[in-house]
């Protein structure tokens, strides 16, 4: 097993600062070029989605991220924020026949992950993303 995190401010910009350490903890475990890039495009819209819906763009905000690494080859990313309760049967992609700019993140995250869920916490919100890499 093989554990990182890191806490952030929510503003847009440290996105890539998230991006970035998943690039570099799934190049460690020999994840190819494809499923990494994947994986950081979801959480990018996760984090995003904590930013905007969440925090409502406030820049001040505490985000944390964990990237969790189990046999044989899963990765669990657990996001943690300390805002208002998200319901989770509210959160679900918008049909892909609307056309419009914007509300794809619930898509992608739950296409490229195998699972997306919320887990019960006292204050804010815990979403579990874990994926199973073949490598």
């Amino acid at each position: 097993m093989d554990i990182i995190s890191i806490t952030f401010l929510s503003k847009s910009e440290n996105i890539k600062i998230a991006r970035s350490v998943v690039q570099k903890f799934l190049s460690q475990k020999a994840v190819n070029e494809q499923d990494i890039f994947d994986t950081e495009l979801a959480v990018n819209e996760a984090i995003a989605n904590i930013i905007e819906h969440t925090y409502k763009f406030e820049k001040d905000k505490i985000i944390k991220m964990t990237l969790k690494w189990t046999e044989p080859n899963v990765l669990e990313i657990y996001l943690r924020d300390f805002g208002p309760k998200v319901d989770p049967s509210k959160v679900k992609p918008r049909p892909l026949e609307e056309i419009r700019p914007g509300g794809l993140g619930v898509y992608i995250i739950q296409k490229i992950f195998d699972v997306m869920e919320f887990k019960d916490v006292s204050c804010g919100n815990l979403l579990l993303l874990k994926k199973e890499y073949n490598i």
